[in-house]
């Protein structure tokens, strides 16, 4: 455990960096600016730990089809937020460098992307929050926007065509799959329930006898 990265650092070890940078600054940086260069060093981390998840996304072997389309869906997922962040960051720090610290510190939610960066779950908030908070950075900001739209057109498109080729070939759809699952999980436990009495329930043969 000791040996592990942090990617998302605390708000107290971003606060340490920011009073080191304001220390070697030749201009005066008030407390309140310094908040400034805490959030961009955030948005630094959101990267960092996004390119840390793509590389080793690509590195993983999948055999079947299902895990080559989840791979291919996170890989597209996880450029779009290094777009998106690399961009906001990117920005970020041409107004720390040209002064306009208010701008930054009062820009970016620091305790919502926080809560969103670690979890895979969260990534569609943290892509939304990445994309508002080029908008209100950036004028320019209609190329992260559309790397997202692509993203999600691509995603549909992947869904899609899996939805054609179990219709084509006669396929059960993911909601069929579960039942199909659930139901041989209730058979499983019902025979288990009944493992000690002579009679024995073959799982199988009772899904058989209800299909």
């Amino acid at each position: 455990m000791a040996n592990q990265t942090k990617f998302i650092t605390s708000h107290r070890s971003r606060v340490k960096r920011a009073n080191e940078a304001r220390a070697r600054s030749p201009e005066k940086i008030s407390i309140f600016d310094r908040e400034a260069y805490v959030e961009f060093y955030l948005l630094e981390d959101i990267v960092r730990l996004y390119k840390y998840r793509l590389e080793r996304e690509q590195k993983k072997v999948v055999e079947t089809r299902p895990g080559r389309i989840a791979k291919e869906r996170n890989i597209r997922k996880f450029m779009a937020i290094i777009n998106v962040f690399t961009a906001a960051a990117e920005i970020a720090w041409g107004e720390i460098d040209s002064g306009n610290y208010s701008l930054v510190w009062k820009s970016i939610p620091e305790s919502a992307l926080m809560l969103a960066a670690n979890s895979v779950k969260h990534l569609p908030r943290l892509c939304s929050i990445g994309t508002a908070l080029l908008k209100v950075l950036s004028d320019e900001s209609l190329s992260a926007e559309q790397s997202v739209v692509e993203f999600d057109e691509a995603m549909d498109r992947l869904e899609d065509h899996e939805a054609n080729v179990r219709t084509v070939k006669g396929l059960p759809s993911p909601a069929e799959v579960e039942a199909i699952i659930r139901e041989a999980n209730s058979v499983i436990a019902e025979a288990e329930a009944f493992g000690k009495s002579k009679t024995r329930v073959d799982p199988i043969s009772k899904i058989s006898d209800n299909v």
